[in-house]
């Protein structure tokens, strides 16, 4: 596998690398290609599962992701790295998302189950444009669970108050991401540029939410999108325009990347 590269660059995708009908706008799918091109490895950073990112892999070629989290990392058809919440867990959070009203939705890699319909999940799943998962309340019996997300109008702090072995990420007006306490973008970045070798190449990262906080953090130039949130702007190098207005063209082209 190619690592002669002069760089990495991770795009987180809602509200970064996507628009706001949750595609890949040509000017970007353009950009990411000419990234390519001029030496660096693109790697989509994102919390949704590896079936859930054809959107974006399909136009912009990038064949590298850290998905769910930093739970489940890949490089072409060589996987890098799983982590899965203990199924025990699972069963409680499921347990405790019903008695606060929400449910929750199941990833493995492959697929994704609901433990049950409640409020909020045909809009959550319409404004990201996946497909409403079946209904399988017992499917972390069955298969790895590398994350979960708890569909939920309310904030994230409830649940992490009740599992502190487990890390809760609010990251859209329905959407409760959740992996175990150690697993981020960071980590997942960490895995991948150990496994690929590539630690002494520099790190960019783009992103605007809760989740992506961690590998702004970490990374050596961290862009923070003009729609992102006040953290992750405060701990970017940069801040760029807004996913819509040419973010991630005009922050390749600041670090010339492009």
């Amino acid at each position: 596998m190619q690592n002669n590269y002069r760089g990495t660059v991770f795009f987180d995708l809602d509200g970064t690398l996507l628009n706001a009908e949750s595609r890949v706008d040509d000017s970007v799918a353009t950009a990411v290609h000419q990234l390519k091109e001029n030496g660096y490895l693109p790697v989509i950073s994102t919390g949704r599962s590896p079936i859930e990112i054809e959107a974006a892999t399909s136009t912009t070629g990038i064949d590298t992701y850290i998905t769910l989290n930093g739970a489940f990392v890949q490089s072409q058809d060589k996987v890098i790295y799983q982590n899965n919440i203990k199924p025990e867990l699972v069963k409680q959070v499921i347990e405790q998302a019903k008695e606060f009203g929400d449910s929750v939705s199941m990833h493995s890699p492959t697929e994704s189950f609901l433990s049950e319909a409640s409020p909020f999940v045909e809009e959550f799943y319409r404004a990201v444009d996946i497909d409403l998962p079946l209904i399988d309340p017992l499917f972390y019996q069955k298969g790895d669970v590398p994350m979960v997300v708890v569909v939920s109008g309310g904030d994230s702090e409830r649940y992490q108050e009740k599992f502190p072995e487990l890390k809760f990420y609010k990251t859209g007006p329905y959407s409760i991401d959740t992996v175990e306490k150690d697993v981020s973008k960071m980590s997942g970045i960490k895995h991948l540029i150990k496994g690929l070798a590539l630690e002494d190449k520099p790190v960019y990262a783009f992103g605007d939410g809760t989740n992506d906080l961690p590998m702004i953090k970490y990374a050596d130039y961290g862009i923070a999108m003009g729609n992102g949130i006040d953290s992750v702007k405060d701990a970017a190098t940069y801040i760029t325009t807004e996913n819509v207005n040419g973010g991630i063209v005009n922050g390749l082209k600041h670090y010339n990347l492009i």
